[in-house]
């Protein structure tokens, strides 16, 4: 089996799993502002799920330990890896999204070009540092999902 439809199947199998722990989320009361990046060019992929805001919590506290959660693959490198992170909304339906992998051999800063649209039509700009490789990567195509309050 080649690296590549094996990394494919390792993200599919990720992005399926994250989606399935979100879609509860997203249905729940009082929801916390959502958003997604997720797109793939020759190079990279991502799929990334994140909170901006805390929902409030009948407990009284989040289920979630970081904003963001998901998974981003290097074709080239043959690094497929799950990423937690936070968070930032610098601007209006401008997100920053800043993600690692829990050994540090993934660090990416991932940022939307705005305005956002509707399927993947959108612009997503990656700073990453890869097993210590620089890396600064763009996908266009991308999926770019803010909803909530």
């Amino acid at each position: 089996m080649s690296v590549r439809p094996a990394i494919a199947t390792v993200f599919a199998i990720i992005a399926a799993s994250l989606l399935a722990l979100a879609a509860p989320m997203a249905r729940a009361a009082n929801n916390a502002e959502q958003v997604i990046f997720s797109g793939k060019t020759a190079q990279f992929g991502f799929w990334i799920w994140c909170q901006n805001e805390q929902a409030p919590s009948s407990l009284g506290r989040s289920n979630y330990e970081t904003d963001c959660n998901g998974a981003m693959y290097f074709y080239a490198l043959g690094v497929v890896s799950h990423v937690t992170g936070e968070v930032s909304e610098p601007a209006e339906g401008v997100y920053v999204m800043d993600v690692q992998s829990r050994d540090g051999s993934v660090d990416c800063t991932l940022t939307n070009v705005p305005p956002i649209r509707r399927g993947p039509n959108n612009t997503v700009l990656a700073a990453c540092t890869v097993d210590g490789q620089v890396l600064n990567l763009r996908a266009t195509g991308a999926v770019v999902n803010a909803t909530g309050p």
